[in-house]
């Protein structure tokens, strides 16, 4: 019996340990005390949407919304702001005249970077007591972990398609 307990509390302390790193990190003030580093003052709308245009290109509002995982009133607003303070601009869909994208301005471009900046501050100040060993080994181990995370994710997708077929 002590192997299967053994096995529970890894799992347990596995999921309370990422459930308190994701609810930090995606904490608001979290979110914009580490910008505030990088002298960044923008909400976590904000900050979400530019990171997503920096990293996936410009976008639709609806997959803004999609990407967000929030609603299209919701990403209005905050590419209003965004506009208004000359971090983004719509233009046209080259691929569809009547719809629009959403993408950086330069100076959106520069947030973006300074957003990076800012990661790679936080990531060097907490693991800054590591070994380069225990920190390319735990960057291997994550990465492998969110490898296993996407597929699992796919797989949950196709299932839930497939049972959504046999209705």
């Amino acid at each position: 019996m002590p192997d299967l307990w053994a096995a529970v509390d890894y799992r347990s302390g596995l999921i309370s340990a990422l459930t308190r790193v994701l609810g930090e990190w995606t904490a608001p003030d979290f979110l914009r005390k580490v910008a505030a580093r990088e002298g960044l003052d923008l909400d976590p709308g904000a900050i979400t949407m530019i990171t997503i245009l920096a990293n996936h290109g410009a976008q639709r509002p609806s997959a803004l919304s999609e990407n967000m995982v929030t609603g299209a009133s919701n990403v209005s607003k905050i590419l209003a702001r965004l506009v208004k303070a000359g971090l983004a601009v719509r233009v046209g869909d080259p691929l569809d005249a009547r719809a629009q994208l959403v993408k950086l301005t330069p100076a959106g471009q520069s947030v973006a970077d300074a957003f990076v900046r800012a990661g790679n501050g936080l990531v060097d100040d907490l693991l800054h007591d590591w070994s380069e060993k225990d920190r390319r080994e735990f960057t291997r181990l994550l990465q492998m972990f969110e490898q296993s995370t996407i597929s699992f994710s796919a797989q949950l997708a196709e299932t839930s398609l497939n049972k959504g077929a046999l209705k």
